[in-house]
């Protein structure tokens, strides 16, 4: 059954790979272009101060003459600089995008191997019973490795698309026939669409296909157990209210019942109610369309947005502003990971687009998300 393991997960494994980034090579043209930019801002200044003094001395159309063709040196050199500390940035944002994009396939792969770890074992303790038990085994961990190895493909689409979109190139759609990933977050099945040992009844002793995103099978006679949980995360969407009720000036109304808070600022008000506002829309890898689809960073992006102030459109990116310790937590913090970011709406909740299959709800704050390094709160409207 580990062969059949490891050829379950190859396709997964190869959309990792495809997603490897050389780390040091990257750092190494950042740091490159990063000296070009200055050498180059360097020269236009001196370039600038040595035709200022030139010209002093010449008088007239002459010295009008000179500075008007001095002019387009020292702006080209200034956009020269600029480009070269533009795509030093490009490429740390593209490095870092590709590195998140990376451990989110590892996560479905670790997803994948601790719900099959569970059947594998029963096909093995039944073996000896019935054999038939490791022919239906195989039968529900191949649909398994399906939809985990299509959510893989839709993650390296995505980045694909999200590199198009970070070096300035017009994204297009997702690669054709990529299914949404939804039926695999929360709704894979965990390991309970086989019957207990033992209990393997007639045949069709294997519950409803682990992982369709319904409630699950009922399975025949004993055998059968409930097929897998909810297909994705769509229990969380909330009810958004008028975009009225979410208050104004620095006091913000929570949907739900949760209260009246005060933010900081105006502009971190601002900021929470255009959050607010993208309650219950679905998340999009590299999503920047409020009211149809938002990845994490696209949300927090789209409401810091409203109120006048530009974050990049990458989490780990975002630890702009000032950084804030717990105890000074208010609405609008961002509250950012290596690899995700939520936005802190008051009373103890946070907004956020969690992941694909899901869709903008409020949550409970936490500082935990999946094993990503968690980088701090921070305040972008000081």
């Amino acid at each position: 059954m580990t062969g059949v393991l490891i050829d379950l997960e190859s396709p997964m494994i190869e959309a990792r790979v495809k997603l490897q980034v050389d780390a040091g090579a990257a750092d190494q043209v950042q740091v490159a272009l990063a000296h070009a930019a200055n050498t180059l801002a360097d020269y236009s200044q001196d370039h600038q101060r040595q035709a200022s003094a030139v010209q002093a001395d010449w008088q007239g159309e002459r010295g009008d003459t000179f500075g008007a063709r001095t002019l387009p040196v020292t702006a080209a050199l200034d956009e020269a600089a600029g480009h070269a500390a533009q795509t030093a940035a490009t490429v740390g944002d593209a490095a870092a995008m590709l590195t998140a994009a990376q451990q989110q396939v590892d996560g479905l792969i670790a997803e994948f191997r601790a719900g099959a770890a569970p059947l594998v074992a029963l096909a093995a303790s039944t073996s000896g019973q019935d054999p038939g038990v490791a022919i239906q085994v195989r039968a529900v961990l191949a649909g398994m490795a399906a939809r985990y190895a299509a959510a893989a493909a839709q993650v390296v689409g995505g980045a694909k698309q999200q590199l198009l979109v970070t070096v300035g190139e017009p994204a297009g759609t997702a690669p054709a026939g990529v299914p949404a990933p939804s039926p695999v977050v929360g709704g894979v099945g965990t390991p309970g669409g086989v019957g207990a040992p033992g209990g393997v009844g007639a045949p069709g002793g294997v519950g409803a296909p682990a992982g369709t995103g319904s409630k699950g099978g009922a399975g025949t006679q004993a055998g059968g157990g409930a097929g897998g949980g909810s297909g994705s995360a769509v229990g969380h969407a909330q009810v958004t209210p008028p975009s009225t009720q979410f208050g104004s000036g620095t006091k913000v109304n929570l949907p739900n019942g949760l209260g009246t808070v005060t933010a900081p600022n105006e502009r971190s008000a601002i900021a929470v109610r255009a959050a607010l506002g993208q309650l219950g829309v679905p998340y999009l890898w590299g999503g920047t369309s409020p009211g149809h689809g938002l990845d994490c960073s696209g949300l927090t992006q789209y409401a810091y947005g409203q109120a006048g102030i530009g974050l990049p459109h990458y989490s780990g990116s975002q630890t702009v502003g000032q950084k804030i310790d717990a105890a000074q937590l208010a609405p609008g913090d961002l509250v950012v990971w290596k690899g995700h970011v939520a936005m802190y709406v008051g009373n103890g909740q946070m907004i956020e687009e969690p992941h694909a299959g899901a869709v903008c709800h409020l949550v409970p704050l936490r500082t935990s998300n999946a094993g990503d390094q968690f980088l701090g709160f921070y305040r972008p409207s000081t």
